[in-house]
């Protein structure tokens, strides 16, 4: 059974064309069918990515040459394009000619009710300066619209030196960047080093209203960054919902999150805290620290018991993405353990779909 919901898009230089969304119900889900000219006036299809497109990817569409991805392959990108397609967190929309041929891909995450992480944005390399990228762009934004609503915020991250995504993201007018880092550290036995009356554990229910009044006062959910970072699918903003998640142990991924970390000083109150989850890489698990906030010397103190957890839950390092905050990057720059894991920075760009469609 067919229905369909009638948008305009602004395609090239002005003109003007009109786009059908169609829904049709298949096992589980509905299957999403658009059509969308390219600014050549070529049709092109936008549907849900499916199984059999993977191979299409992989050959043709992924970014050998790791401009994306900042790490000189797309292979992290082909190994979660499989798994993304079955995932009902993802929306991966795929893009096509009128004779089926692959030309792009994006991945839209709904990382919160109303903020979706948008991803994995690849075009065919044959299909270059036809503006597909701009067609699944519109198509996203329009389905943000009505999933989340008016006030839904997008977000992605560009690597620093991909000017091609930095270049689109100023001229799209998109809010940002803010700049993030990446460090790693190898797993250690060693125990971590923790003030003389302080507890170091796993952060349990009771925790909770301690940790979010704590949240609210603490230097980087003050600073201009506030608490976004990777959360359960996706990226966007820390809150109680996210907390409680990672203590029940809720798979990101498809892997079960290790409990996020908490510090209590000597009166027990909560003076350090992180998110965590695991992430696979071909065959290598690494135990990533998310949103990590607290009293400076005692988030120093949090951040360098990573090593040890990492080596406890049997993987084979740990890191994670920090904002450019001058202190934060003191503490990581000047660690004898950690080391930044690219010489590039992510940048976060952020907006409002409705101002695209």
């Amino acid at each position: 059974r067919l229905s369909g919901l009638q948008i305009t898009a602004v395609v090239g230089c002005g003109a003007v064309a009109i786009a059908w969304f169609y829904y049709r119900r298949r096992r589980q889900h509905n299957d999403l069918t658009v059509f969308m000219p390219d600014k050549q006036g070529n049709e092109v299809i936008v549907r849900r990515a499916r199984a059999k497109d993977v191979a299409v990817v992989t050959l043709d569409i992924a970014d050998h040459s790791g401009t994306g991805s900042g790490t000189g392959n797309d292979d992290f990108f082909i190994q979660e394009f499989a798994r993304a397609i079955e995932d009902p967190d993802y929306l991966v929309l795929f893009a096509t000619d009128s004779n089926g041929k692959g030309l792009g891909t994006i991945q839209v995450v709904w990382s919160s009710d109303s903020e979706s992480y948008w991803q994995s944005l690849r075009v065919a390399q044959v299909a270059r300066k036809r503006g597909i990228g701009n067609v699944l762009f519109k198509v996203a934004a329009q389905l943000c619209m009505a999933k989340q609503g008016a006030g839904c915020v997008a977000r992605w991250g560009v690597v620093s030196n991909n000017e091609i995504m930095t270049g689109w993201s100023a001229r799209l007018g998109l809010h940002g960047p803010e700049m993030f880092r990446r460090y790693g550290a190898q797993p250690s036995s060693e125990p971590p080093l923790i003030p003389k009356g302080y507890t170091l554990r796993g952060a349990e229910l009771a925790d909770v209203p301690a940790i979010m009044r704590a949240v609210a006062t603490w230097p980087v959910s003050q600073s201009s960054f506030g608490t976004q970072n990777f959360v359960h699918s996706g990226w966007g903003t820390f809150n109680e919902h996210a907390l409680r998640d990672g203590i029940a142990g809720k798979c990101s991924r498809g892997i079960s999150t290790p409990l996020p970390r908490v510090l209590l000083d000597a009166s027990g109150s909560v003076v350090a805290f992180c998110m965590m989850a695991k992430l696979r890489f071909g065959e290598s698990m690494f135990c990533m620290y998310r949103y990590a906030d607290g009293e400076p010397s005692a988030l120093k103190t949090l951040l360098h018991s990573l090593p040890n957890f990492a080596h406890a839950e049997g993987c084979d390092g740990t890191g994670g993405y920090v904002p450019t905050i001058p202190w934060l990057l003191d503490i990581l720059d000047e660690s004898p353990v950690f080391n930044r894991m690219t010489k590039t920075e992510q940048h976060e760009f952020h907006w409002s779909p409705r101002d695209y469609v």
